[in-house]
């Protein structure tokens, strides 16, 4: 994902300054580090590889000593990296990166995602459970996974078809995954396979 955001942001498709603001607190960040994060991203952008912490205090109205401890803390914290280079002369020369924010920012929605996952299949797990009154079996809940992912059907639709299957003997997943595709398929609208990338990040974002 750190590549795709690399590109959406690259493309102005998704703006760095916004990611910045909207998710710092959730990785670490203080606000004067974020904002310090969002100038030095700035900078990049301009070609400019050099940090000089005097000019950099007056972009931020603070001094240089709040600065360059501000500085240290966006590299104690892996935000912030300075590597040597060499020039063009031969001449080594020192340039910043900000790389780790989207890497970092990749990992939270990718474990978010994975929890809000998590969450859904709970949901549809003990929704069935409740309706069949036994607890379902690994094979099972692969059947409801393939619900989820592949089929997408609504807890609703599920719940439907459950209490469908309960009027008849031995009412069990795979009854209910006939009855979803048999009753409740052919009438249900279901999303173009050939989904806008963009839009698909935006669903992480909205939390």
């Amino acid at each position: 994902m750190k590549q795709l955001l690399e590109k959406l942001i690259e493309d102005k498709a998704l703006n760095y300054q916004a990611l910045v603001l909207k998710y710092y607190h959730k990785l670490g960040l203080n606000e004067a580090e974020a904002v310090l994060l969002i100038r030095l991203q700035s900078l990049i952008e301009k070609d400019i590889g050099l940090i000089k912490p005097k000019l950099l205090a007056k972009t931020l109205s603070l001094s240089e000593t709040d600065t360059e401890s501000l500085l240290n803390q966006l590299i104690e914290k892996g935000f912030l990296t300075i590597e040597l280079i060499e020039a063009a002369d031969g001449k080594s020369q020192e340039v910043f990166r900000t790389d780790y924010f989207l890497s970092a920012l990749t990992l939270y929605l990718n474990r978010k995602n994975s929890d809000d996952d998590k969450h859904i299949h709970y949901a549809y797990v003990d929704a069935l459970e409740s309706i069949l009154q036994k607890p379902l079996s690994p094979i099972d809940i692969e059947i409801v996974s393939k619900w989820i992912h592949d089929d997408a059907y609504d807890l609703d639709m599920v719940k439907a078809a459950a209490l469908s299957a309960l009027k008849k003997p031995n009412p069990t997943v795979r009854m209910i995954d006939r009855l979803l595709f048999n009753e409740v398929k052919p009438v249900q609208v279901k999303p173009t396979r050939k989904k806008d990338v963009l839009k698909e990040f935006h669903k992480l974002w909205d939390e």
